[in-house]
């Protein structure tokens, strides 16, 4: 698990003068690489504003906030301030200990001092203070990003990013475009300003939480045009464009990845739906010999055209988006980090470096706790086969909203509850999260590429376990016989031949016939006795295709409804609990009266050595913070108080939430891509099924984007990153599954051979409304099946290498887009070299002329270099005769495609390659 750069990590320390007594580590090329790459710059952009602006940045303005002035007000960011802490007293008692307004005060100083407007809001009046008086728990401090220091502080972040992550083609933009264009780079830079220039984290004892806030227009908007419409689909070029500027690249990237994985299963769910529907018409024989295609075609075709064709179209959306594809990954440091301190010998500042080797006891412990889980799920299989067998043969009669069917409905319930909410939700997540903090990653995106492996190999050994025992496994005769006598015996001690389920008569009191023991493979023993254990199987009942109904249909869904519907709940109940405290303050003020409230009020001289009115008054606002508090009900009436008292409750919900990230959304995604791809070919409907899903889930997952968890902190992105390899991998695992279940599991190639063929339709009595998948190692033995498994995996590993390799990842426009912009760009930094070079040369020319006339030549004299002639000057200078070759013209084009493109529109564009 350790990550592709195996390079040391550094972190750079901000530093005010040089480094003294400390011993310089010195790094290799690949480390100083990953330093530019990831390191924390901390000196400021050389490029004003402006030219001739001043870089310094106008002190903000705050207010505490009126009713009367919420009206149209936007605002960026809020930070929630405790107005009480909890202390120890000498005999560890833990106390409530009020905080001073000065705390919340010198807050608001570094904010207004970084150049933000801030509005002070109080919320929650459930604290109540040593009189008796009910007073509000919470400070929430509204942030407003003043235009023109954003603009500075934008210019300089992006040209702290440019140098890590960017390229010399973007000098122009980074000099001349306008840092801030779209309002998740707007919050970008307001969490830059907060976090590094006014230095306030969440780790200050008195700030509870630091969060962009949800722009309610905007997500309105995205609610009732798109999310909630039968027409995202229709809508998502709109709809993708929306999110991308909103909240960022990476939400833009998930919603984008869905949308085109949507969309890909259309054609594939039509064809599984036509295959279901055309089954009895077929009949079973022709039917498995078509499944064989349709697994191909599902496993081999679709999977990885599908996984090219994205790949296609995250470069091109990252060149829509980022203007280029071969940009470096913007990555971010990990405020958790810690490591040993050395010199970078890059940049010449203090770093932290953490050893790899230091990581290795970590990653056993992590594959420790995997064999743990594995185990714990062999022993949860077990448990949900004998369940299955139980209800199979108490209630024997089959069909929709049958007794049997309510009872495996309910049984697939409680096991989806079991995997996605204890297994994952409880246990995988935290220990995932738990043990990639602990490896103590630099960068957040080293650590969001570890975890997101753990998850991966947690989740496979979550969902696909148990459907890898059964289709590969227990579907063998006689293997899950043994498996069943293992357990029993492991667990109650019984003999390793007892009886169990199929081999007992119908009382169940005694043996009809002994299963072989597990512990003599091959040895059958006439006498035996009943199981004490409960652990039973029969393989007559183990029917693969109706295995997925309960992780396709109800776990989605079941997640689906639990990610909506408890956070709304959660979310009604808390804002009534709040508007009751509210009304109560209310009512209690109302009985005091007026006179009470004035009288709490304090009045006092403050400081009067001020330099300028502005200073004066922000120093008396701040003295008088809590007396603003007290005066809250004078100022505003009661309509007004209810203004102040939602706004605040719906910022405080919002700070208890959990940021929106697509993890777990890429999570189920990948889960459910991996039932696509294996086990389609055992239930044809499976795409369907997953299509009408999603079309659910992306709706889902816009509602709570928008309405229940917090605003996501915007970050830069070029695609959906480790998620990406983790789908490669479950293809290249579908290609060999769909191999097993073709020549083991579904008995599928038995059809294929004539003998075979009329021998299973004569066991079924030409009947086959019994049929069940299944292998007939009468037909072909084992040794010939893994044969036939080596030729045939090997067969399409090549097929699919060869089309990773032909079909191109970059589309023929994009790449064209940017062979001008680099032909272009070639252009204007050979004119810019060419005239420097010009007038140095012409400089040093004239200083080197002798003091007598005449002449003389030196060796300055002939130093002369031309501008740039591009094939068009080249034309103009020679009267139009140009007889230089192709390649002297015209960009090299490495295929046929991309020259026919150059071709046609190289007329309409010759202009801009002219100097």
């Amino acid at each position: 698990m350790e990550d592709d750069d195996a390079t040391p990590e550094v972190t750079s320390v901000p530093m005010n003068g040089q480094v003294q007594g400390r011993s310089e580590r010195h790094l290799s090329a690949g480390a100083m690489s990953l330093a530019l790459q990831d390191d924390q710059w901390t000196f400021e952009s050389p490029v004003s504003s402006r030219p001739g602006q001043s870089s310094g940045v106008q002190p903000g303005t705050f207010r505490y906030l009126k009713g009367a002035e919420l009206d149209g007000a936007t605002y960026d960011f809020a930070v929630v301030t405790r107005r009480s802490v909890k202390e120890k007293t000498r005999e560890d008692v833990e106390v409530a200990v009020d905080i001073s307004a000065g705390v919340e005060g010198k807050l608001i100083e570094k904010l207004v001092a970084s150049g933000l407007d801030v509005d002070v809001l109080e919320g929650d009046f459930s604290r109540v203070e040593a009189d008796g008086k009910k007073a509000s728990k919470y400070f929430v401090l509204l942030i407003r990003g003043n235009d023109e220091a954003l603009a500075i502080y934008g210019r300089r972040l992006r040209f702290q990013t440019w140098l890590r992550s960017g390229n010399s083609r973007e000098v122009d933009s980074v000099v001349q475009s306008s840092p801030i264009v779209t309002p998740a780079e707007r919050i970008q830079v307001i969490d830059h300003i907060i976090r590094e220039t006014a230095k306030i984290t969440v780790d200050h004892p008195n700030v509870r939480s630091i969060f962009p806030v949800h722009d309610p227009t905007t997500n309105r908007y995205l609610l009732k045009t798109f999310i909630g419409t039968q027409k995202l689909e229709f809508l998502s070029e709109n709809f993708l464009r929306k999110v991308r500027a909103h909240f960022g690249e990476k939400v833009g990237y998930y919603f984008a990845f869905m949308d085109f994985y949507n969309k890909s299963l259309v054609p594939i769910a039509l064809l599984g739906v036509l295959l279901t529907c055309l089954r009895g018409v077929m009949g079973t024989p022709i039917y498995m010999r078509v499944l064989v295609a349709w697994a191909v075609l599902i496993s081999v075709v679709w999977s990885y055209g599908f996984l090219k064709a994205w790949s296609r179209r995250n470069n091109e959306l990252n060149h829509m988006w980022a203007n280029n594809i071969d940009a470096n990954t913007i990555v971010y440091r990990n405020p958790k980090f810690r490591g040993d301190a050395f010199v970078n010998p890059v940049t010449g500042l203090p770093d932290q470096y953490y050893p790899s080797w230091k990581r290795y006891p970590k990653y056993l412990a992590v594959v420790t706790f995997m064999v743990v889980q594995i185990s714990i799920m062999m022993f949860v299989i077990a448990i949900w086969i004998t369940a299955f067998e139980v209800l199979k043969v108490r209630y024997p009669d089959r069909g929709i909203f049958s007794a049997q069917w309510f009872y495996i409905l309910g049984g697939g319930i409680l096991y989806g509850l079991f995997v996605d909410i204890i297994q994952w939700s409880v246990i995988v997540t935290k220990a995932a999260r738990m043990f990639t903090e602990w490896e103590n990653w630099k960068t957040i995106e080293q650590f969001e590429k570890s975890m997101i492996r753990k998850l991966f190999l947690m989740d496979f050994l979550n969902y696909y376990t148990w459907f890898f025992l059964l289709a590969f496994v227990y579907v063998i005769p006689g293997a899950g016989d043994t498996i069943t006598n293992f357990l029993n015996t492991l667990i109650w001690k019984d003999p390793a031949n007892c009886c169990f389920g199929p081999y007992m008569d119908r009382s169940g009191s005694y043996c009809d016939s002994c299963p072989p023991a597990w512990n003599e493979m091959g040895l059958r023993e006439t006498r035996c006795i009943p199981c004490r254990g409960w652990v039973t199987f029969d393989i007559n009942h183990l029917d693969l295709e109706t295995l997925f109904l309960t992780p396709i249909i109800i776990t989605q869904l079941l997640n689906l409804l639990i990610a909506v519907a408890v956070p709304w709940i959660h979310r009604k109940h808390y804002e009534q609990r709040l508007r009751g405290t509210d009304r109560k303050v209310m009512a209690m003020v109302k009985a005091q009266g007026e006179r009470r409230i004035l009288a709490e009020l304090s009045y006092r001289n403050e400081d009067a050595n001020v330099r300028d009115n502005a200073t004066a008054r922000n120093v008396e606002n701040l003295a008088h913070l809590l007396n603003r508090s007290s005066a809250r009900y004078l100022e505003n009436n009661e309509r007004e108080v209810e203004l102040l008292n939602a706004k605040a409750r719906a910022i405080l919900f919002e700070s208890e939430q959990e940021n929106y990230d697509p993890y777990d959304d890429y999570h189920h995604m990948t889960v459910q891509f991996g039932f696509v791809v294996m086990f389609s070919m055992l239930w044809p409907l499976m795409p369907a099924v997953c299509m009408i899903v999603n079309a659910l889930k992306t709706r889902g997952d816009g509602f709570r984007l928008c309405r229940t968890n917090r605003r996501p902190f915007p970050r830069k992105a070029s695609g959906i990153g480790e998620w990406h390899n983790m789908l490669h991998f479950i293809a290249l695992t579908g290609v060999i599954v769909n191999i097993g279940l073709i020549f083991i599991s579904t008995g599928a190639m038995e059809f294929f051979s004539p003998s075979c063929s009329k021998q299973i339709t004569y066991a079924m009595g030409g009947d086959f409304s019994h049929f069940r998948f299944g292998p007939d190692f009468a037909c072909f033995s084992l040794t010939t099946r893994m044969v036939m498994i080596l030729v045939s995996e090997h067969l399409s590993l090549l097929l699919i290498w060869s089309f990773w390799k032909i079909i191109r990842s970059v589309p023929a426009t994009v790449q064209l887009d940017m062979l001008r912009q680099e032909y272009a760009f070639k252009s204007k930094l050979y004119e810019r070299a060419a005239k420097k070079a010009n007038t140095s040369a012409a400089e040093m020319g004239t200083a080197a002329q002798p003091a007598r006339g005449g002449a003389t030549h030196t060796m300055y004299s002939t130093t002369v270099v031309s501008g740039p002639t591009t094939p068009v000057k080249v034309l103009q200078r020679d009267g139009g005769t140009f007889t230089g070759s192709k390649e002297e013209t015209e960009p090299l084009l490495s295929t046929k495609r991309l020259a026919q493109a150059w071709d046609s529109a190289k007329t309409p564009h010759s202009n801009q390659y002219e100097a």
